[in-house]
């Protein structure tokens, strides 16, 4: 069973995850950085995560760091941004076999982290700064990020939904930051926010299938690090009042997200139940939203909810025909009116308990599924496992999901549909 440790002689923001498992001859070793999301500071920090992972000063192009994983037998290098609760995660993962499969049993785990720390601590520097030249190609790249999400619709649309729900939260904040205040970082901003990111920042070490020799330990017990950052998360349990908004842009077809309170949240012990009942509508392919708003009513193309179990938030996303908008919006309410008056059968609990632990059971299957699946409960006094989980959501009661449906409050209603609509 993983379990936290904490790193002595740095800090309570440091932590080490060893996840042994033997099962994979692909092994990885990962540091995560999680800082508070802020619209100032989010582009800053997103960006770092790439600029780290493409070179440092051994290997200072993209060339020569390429040609040292390809002596470490293909070992794969991964830079990635993402957004737990109100926190931004900056990764940097090292995938590589494990020692035991290299011809000589070759120390590779070792080598490995060796890199990792030449990336984090000692990277390409000019006049004390990161070059110009290499933040404008991550610049770009980060852009593009950005503007693949805007491009993808329903993604775009879901982006909107929580900028509009979590206006005044960090929830509200992309986890790239925007066009405009990437366009305006500069090598003096980037190196400030790689500095403060390693001096502040909470991290978490995480090792699957190999064990840490110390190396990234004591690159940050050298570095100086000060108190870490706080990473509250701002969960409001009920929503007072109903937003609705509406954008108009050149897309054929309509898109509609429900964002509802939820009235909990880790580590709220309903949040089972709440992920049951949230499948129950839509998270299945026997959903009640999938089954009836789409299948049976023919108004939407898909209809599906999703949970943060983090922030306490359940969107409902929909594609439809924009005549079909106040039916598609009524029968989504009504199906959760019909669950909150317990209107379902013991079958459809049974089914949605069994795709629930399905889903958590096949969290192992993969290095990263398994990987995040921990690196996932770093807020949490415990460690949890996915079999651990499955037989909670076992033993959720009909009653637990009726109470968690009933704590629904509708925040926000979001249309994006086509600019030729005249309402």
């Amino acid at each position: 069973m993983p379990v936290w440790k904490t790193v002595p002689s740095v800090d309570d923001g440091v932590k080490l995850l060893s996840l042994p498992d033997s099962r994979f001859k692909t092994k990885r070793a990962a540091v995560s950085f999680y800082v508070p999301l802020h619209a100032k500071s989010a582009a800053a920090m997103a960006i770092l995560p790439y600029l780290l992972s493409h070179s440092c000063r051994d290997y200072p192009n993209v060339t020569l760091l390429n040609e040292r994983l390809a002596s470490l037998y293909g070992a794969k290098l991964f830079g990635s941004v993402e957004r737990l609760g109100e926190s931004q995660v900056l990764t940097i993962s090292l995938f590589a076999i494990g020692d035991e499969y290299t011809p000589d049993h070759e120390p590779l785990s070792r080598e490995c982290m060796s890199l990792l720390r030449s990336l984090l601590f000692d990277p390409v520097l000019e006049d004390g700064c990161f070059p110009a030249s290499s933040i404008e190609q991550e610049k770009r790249c980060l852009t593009e990020l950005i503007e693949a999400e805007q491009n993808d619709k329903r993604t775009y649309a879901r982006n909107r939904c929580e900028q509009i729900m979590c206006e005044s939260e960090g929830y509200g904040v992309n986890k790239y930051g925007t066009v405009q205040t990437v366009a305006a970082l500069t090598p003096t901003d980037v190196t400030a926010a790689w500095k403060h990111l390693l001096k502040t920042a909470r991290v978490c070490l995480s090792f699957l299938g190999m064990e840490s020799d110390g190396t990234l330990e004591e690159a940050f017990q050298a570095y100086g690090r000060t108190q870490p950052v706080s990473c509250r998360t701002q969960v409001i349990e009920k929503a007072e009042t109903v937003k609705e908004v509406t954008d108009r842009l050149p897309v054929n077809q309509a898109k509609l997200v429900m964002g509802f309170r939820t009235g909990t949240a880790e580590p709220d012990p309903a949040v089972m139940a709440t992920r049951m009942m949230v499948a129950l509508l839509g998270g299945t392919a026997h959903s009640k939203f999938f089954l009836n708003v789409r299948e049976k009513l023919h108004l939407c193309y898909y209809c599906s909810a999703r949970f943060d179990r983090h922030k306490g938030i359940m969107l409902v996303e929909s594609g439809i025909e924009r005549e079909n908008f106040e039916k598609a919006k009524a029968e989504i309410l009504r199906q959760i009116e019909a669950v909150q008056a317990g209107d379902f059968t013991d079958e459809e609990l049974s089914a949605t308990v069994m795709s629930i632990q399905n889903s958590f059971r096949t969290v192992s299957d993969r290095v990263t599924g398994i990987a995040t699946w921990y690196e996932n409960q770093y807020f949490d006094d415990t460690l949890v496992t996915p079999e651990e989980s499955a037989d909670a959501a076992g033993k959720v009661t009909r009653e637990e999901v009726v109470a968690a449906a009933k704590r629904l409050t509708l925040d926000t209603i979001y249309l994006l549909t086509g600019e030729e609509d005249g309402q």
